[in-house]
């Protein structure tokens, strides 16, 4: 088993000065992949700590799922005309490059992706079996990001993995205007997830009344 380095333990402190530390006595650390194959800035990224990826970004230039959730819509650019193909592609942990930048509610690079011609609903390979547009819904601009998705065709009823769809997430995360607009595109209230809840009892379980009443009106 590998051992845990010290840019890894570095990123999940969230701690900038310990990451330029250990890149300063080994800076193989910023391109080494981690153990299940996750780059470091994309590891950092998803930990939250932003200024390391943007000290990661230094030693080599991104990818294009890094570029995607980094939220650089020029690299993204760069990367996609050079090889189309590549928006299909999937990161090791299973998501499109759509995916990444809609979670990290990177609104240009996003636009960017689906201007070029990323799929929109296109499943994630991970037990989520989520869309760009779930992603977007369970990240960073999730209210905002998500509608403009849904106006560029993001198929709305999509299920996912245990039986999610949008509206349970809009649901869990309390989104308001997001879950009316939902429903006034015709996604199904009655849905049940896998563990045998609604969307109206999603929103109560995590204190979103009023988002749980919305959806408990019967339809007219």
């Amino acid at each position: 088993m590998s051992a845990v380095r010290p840019l890894m333990l570095a990123i999940q402190n969230r701690d900038l000065d310990a990451a330029r530390g250990a890149l300063e006595r080994d800076a193989s650390q910023a391109t080494e992949p981690l153990p299940g194959g996750l780059s470091p800035l994309l590891f950092a990224l998803y930990n939250g700590a932003r200024d390391i990826a943007e000290l990661l970004a230094n030693f080599q230039p991104m990818d294009l799922h890094e570029a995607a959730a980094f939220g650089d819509a020029r690299r993204v650019a760069e990367l996609v005309l050079a090889d189309p193909e590549a928006m299909l592609s999937y990161s090791v942990d299973g998501w499109t490059p759509l995916h990444l930048a809609a979670f990290m509610g990177a609104r240009d690079t996003t636009l960017t992706l689906i201007g070029l011609g990323a799929p929109l609903d296109a499943p994630s390979t991970n037990p989520m079996a989520n869309t760009p547009m779930h992603a977007a819904i369970a990240g960073a601009a999730g209210e905002s990001l998500a509608p403009l998705m849904i106006a560029l065709g993001a198929d709305v009823q999509y299920v996912g993995g245990t039986q999610v769809t949008a509206l349970h997430l809009a649901a869990s995360r309390g989104f308001e205007g997001l879950v009316r607009l939902l429903l006034g595109r015709g996604a199904d209230r009655s849905a049940i997830t896998e563990d045998g809840k609604n969307a109206a009892e999603i929103a109560r379980e995590r204190g979103h009344l009023a988002t749980a009443a919305i959806l408990d009106l019967v339809d007219h």
